[in-house]
C-alpha cells in the first residue's frame, strides 16, 4: 500500500511540477542564439 502511495505522488504530484518548471524557465540556459559567435561561457 505505501508503495503505491508514493508511486501516486510521484507521478501525480511531482512529475508535473517538474515539467512545469522546465517549461516556464531553461536552467541550464539553452537557448539559440544565431547571432552568437561563440556558445563558450567563461567563467
Amino acid at each position: 500500500m505505501r508503495r503505491a502511495a508514493l508511486f501516486l505522488l510521484y507521478y501525480l504530484v511531482l512529475t508535473p511540477v517538474g515539467l512545469l518548471c522546465r517549461t516556464v524557465r531553461d536552467p541550464l540556459h539553452r537557448g539559440v542564439r544565431p547571432r552568437a559567435s561563440s556558445y563558450l561561457v567563461r567563467r
